[in-house]
């Protein structure tokens, strides 16, 4: 049994959530935004990693068989989904990827559909590579987000060329529905639109929702999708970088790999390759103990936010390690609440514009972390409130 209560100091280990954001004495600020696990991964992989740690020859890798073999039996089990060897490529981040797709199978200028509010790296990708956000707001009612692709229409034209999803959606925690999903392909199909699927954190969902990996879905899907994934989200090691692109279409497939070949994408990480097999092999119980513990921590702070603070909403979350809260009934512009946050109770978490403008009024807040910091972020986010009489 993993212990996930331990409080781990992360601090000078070059960590982007601990020591990118250094202020004051250190322990003093409580971080709950960067999405990465302040949790030990699962020991075989560690194990792992010290055997090639061990070995000591750092060389050029390549992926064997039993790699592949891995992925396949993983999204079997888990999601249902029989996939082929050779609809898998390699790829390093799952960011650069689609960037590097949507540099070479568009033009400055075109339209590619958003679902917001999105995580950053998805707005990053359109924006930085001067194409058009094509914004399709996801709605919120009671509680929850759905989908609505109406007003779509009107909203594209012969320039739009992607459909980028991000399912479980960040930072909302929507998995979507099978019938979702299903709306999504024929309208890409109708518009003949190439889907990409960021489903990073797939495997991060709550019982009894059930993920759908989007080309699984229909031989529509199949012939249009490019579904991105990877294990680091789901145990925890963000700093591999490692990924891969599922695209059952050869001709897609073929494309994109010509793509990475002219990127110098070739031989993965010495450390991704062989922890990506021991994970999938042997780490199953890892994912259901951690995901035990997160749930755990969300009904906490559901419970604490409902009895101490009503004025916030906890956004019903299906899925990931984050949790989406509207503060809007507090009546405090966003630069004050951060402001506040940071200077009087130490907090470091991301407001709802760093999501786009449909974020403004909430906030998202990591749950991946020991029970210890979630009451304690919760204890300072009170007080805070009702110090300024916001409560």
């Amino acid at each position: 049994m993993s212990n996930f209560d331990r409080i781990i100091d992360r601090y000078g280990t070059n960590s982007a959530k601990w020591d990118s954001f250094i202020q004051g004495k250190k322990g003093e600020y409580l971080h709950m935004a960067v999405a990465d696990m302040d949790f030990r991964s699962p020991e075989e992989m560690i194990n792992k990693m010290n055997e090639i740690v061990n070995h000591g020859v750092f060389g050029y890798t390549i992926l064997p068989e039993s790699y592949y073999q891995s992925v396949i039996n993983w999204f079997s089990k888990k999601h249902n989904w029989e996939i082929d060897k050779d609809w898998i490529v390699y790829s390093p981040r799952i960011g650069i990827s689609i960037s590097l797709i949507i540099q070479n199978i568009t033009e400055v200028g075109d339209g590619i559909i958003l679902q917001t509010p999105a995580y950053p790296m998805l707005n990053d990708v359109i924006v930085k590579n001067k194409r058009k956000i094509i914004r399709n707001p996801l709605i919120l009612k009671n509680g929850k987000y759905e989908m609505n692709l109406s007003k779509l229409e009107e909203k594209i034209d012969k320039n739009t060329k992607i459909f980028l999803l991000c399912n479980p959606h960040n930072p909302t925690g929507k998995v979507f529905l099978r019938e979702e999903l299903e709306e999504i392909v024929e309208f890409c199909k109708k518009h003949n639109l190439i889907l990409i699927s960021d489903e990073i954190h797939c495997d991060l969902v709550f019982s009894p929702y059930k993920h759908i990996p989007i080309t699984s879905i229909s031989k529509d899907a199949e012939n249009l999708g490019i579904v991105c994934n990877s294990i680091t989200k789901t145990f925890n090691v963000p700093g591999v970088i490692a990924s891969n692109l599922i695209i059952p279409n050869k001709q897609i497939r073929e494309q994109v790999s010509e793509i990475l070949d002219k990127a110098i994408i070739h031989n993965p990480n010495i450390f991704g390759a062989g922890i990506t097999e021991e994970a999938y092999n042997k780490c199953e119980y890892w994912v259901e103990e951690v995901m035990n513990y997160i749930k755990k921590n969300k009904e906490y702070l559901e419970k604490y936010i409902s009895e101490k603070i009503p004025q916030l909403e906890v956004i019903k979350s299906e899925g990931t390690y984050l949790v989406w809260v509207d503060y809007r009934k507090l009546n405090i512009p966003e630069e004050e609440l951060n402001r506040i946050l940071l200077e009087k109770a130490k907090l470091k978490i991301y407001t709802g514009s760093h999501f786009g403008e449909e974020g403004k009024g909430f906030i998202r807040v990591n749950l991946a972390t020991p029970k210890k910091n979630i009451e304690e972020f919760l204890n300072r986010f009170y007080n805070v409130l009702k110090e300024e009489k916001l409560i």
